[in-house]
């Protein structure tokens, strides 16, 4: 056997061949994981989407302002600046100033002011000398298919006081999502409370929604006691009805 040492190029050829091997080792591994983290973008877009992180959901499109999708949304499109709406017949009637969008942290400044009058088909918002608890839903919204039934067993519980009245908002209204009509739906949960259809987001403007479920206290005397957003727990709502002027 020839004890000859490799030549110089034999030895540059088997140490290019060693580096080639070292950096080539799965070479499939950096694009995976630029696809595996794309798919994850893709599915927390999604969950933040669907509203289904938390105990609200947004305001439709095109009702937000602009900025990040977490930004406090503007008055439902389809309301007056006024506050006075109604445009074609079965329509609701919305009388009187709008309140500012709830902000989303802070004080609300709607807070003492005087409420809009509301009149539909089916029943109306008046200021009639009555406190008033106001919730505000959307039939596709998952927080509000949720909600609903634990205040309807909270009002068959005794939990709403005699002298204040218990009114809903059927709003973004959308035919192509969950629960359309919301009657029946509605009809299935034993839903007592009057319900009064925006079929323009008229009311939903007019009374600053940001995020569903939306409530709103209204004092004896026509002013704003609180809003709130997002299921409410019975204690929640207990106290909120509470701390009502009547």
């Amino acid at each position: 056997m020839s004890n000859k040492p490799p030549s110089s190029r034999e030895s540059r050829r088997k140490a290019a061949r060693q580096q080639q091997g070292a950096s080539g080792r799965q070479p499939w591994l950096l694009p995976a994981i630029g696809g595996g983290l794309i798919v994850l973008a893709a599915v927390v877009a999604i969950v933040l989407a669907n509203g289904s992180g938390g105990t609200a959901s947004p305001a439709p499109s095109g009702a937000t302002s602009s900025g990040s999708a977490a930004a406090v949304s503007s008055p439902v499109a389809g309301s007056s600046a006024t506050g006075d709406s109604g445009t074609g017949a079965g329509d609701p009637v919305v009388t009187g100033a709008s309140l500012v969008p709830l902000p989303e942290s802070g004080a609300d400044p709607a807070i003492g002011q005087t409420v809009p009058t509301v009149t539909t088909d089916s029943a109306a918002i008046k200021l009639d000398g009555r406190a008033k608890a106001i919730l505000f839903f959307a039939h596709w919204c998952p927080h509000c298919q949720a909600e609903l039934p634990r205040v309807q067993a909270w009002i068959n519980g005794g939990g709403l006081p005699a002298d204040v009245d218990f009114l809903s908002v059927s709003t973004g209204i959308d035919p192509s999502r969950p629960n359309y009509p919301p009657e029946p739906w509605l009809a299935s949960i034993g839903w007592t409370p009057p319900v009064l259809s925006d079929t323009t987001n008229a009311i939903a403007g007019a009374y600053g929604l940001t995020f569903y479920p939306f409530w709103t206290f209204v004092n004896a005397d026509g002013t704003v006691s609180q809003r709130l957003v997002g299921e409410l727990t019975n204690d929640q709502i207990d106290a909120a009805v509470a701390a009502l002027k009547r």
